[in-house]
């Protein structure tokens, strides 16, 4: 079984990913797991380990909803 074992998910919102600043196009865009899993069955890559890119609480609630419904998280 291969892993990614860092992934990042988010829907960009400037003012809270303030971090990402305008040399960073490539990332000012929204990372969902739709997109992530033809990536990752393209390179054969059979799961992830998703990391938050924000510290709070909602946000971990959100990365454990997605893992609940993506059995690839």
């Amino acid at each position: 079984m291969k892993l990614d074992a860092h992934q990042h998910f988010w829907r960009y919102n400037p003012a809270e990913f303030d971090w990402i600043s305008d040399g960073m196009e490539a990332i000012q865009r929204d990372f969902l797991p739709a997109e992530l899993q033809r990536e990752i069955s393209a390179a054969g890559i059979d799961g992830v380990v998703s990391v938050q890119a924000r510290q709070s609480l909602d946000e971990t609630r959100w990365l454990l909803e997605l893992a609940a419904t993506n059995d690839f998280i």
